[in-house]
């Protein structure tokens, strides 16, 4: 079975959004590359089942960025076509993202 990993959830949504993956690890904030660190934030929350605190080690930024990404992604997937067909797009690729 693929186990989702943090290298695994960033380089498949690294993929799925046409980003780097040197790009989710930087701190630029320019879509989409901010909605793709958000949607790795998500994944690692969600699948992981990582506290954020042990988030806020292992992703190099602090706790407050994953709450708001996690709600941000939840909101995205319901109301932004978008980003919902992006995720769905990951999700048929990757069954291992499916939430």
């Amino acid at each position: 079975m693929n186990e989702p990993t943090i290298p695994k959830i960033k380089k498949a949504v690294a993929e799925g959004f046409q980003v780097s993956v040197k790009d989710l690890n930087g701190r630029r904030r320019k879509q989409p590359i901010a909605v793709a660190r958000q949607t790795v934030y998500y994944y690692v929350r969600k699948l992981l089942r990582m506290p954020y605190m042990e988030m806020e080690a292992k992703l190099d930024r602090d706790h407050t960025n994953f709450i708001y990404a996690v709600k941000a992604i939840e909101d995205r997937r319901e109301y932004d076509v978008q980003t919902r067909e992006v995720i769905e797009g990951l999700e048929t690729e990757y069954p291992w993202l499916k939430v």
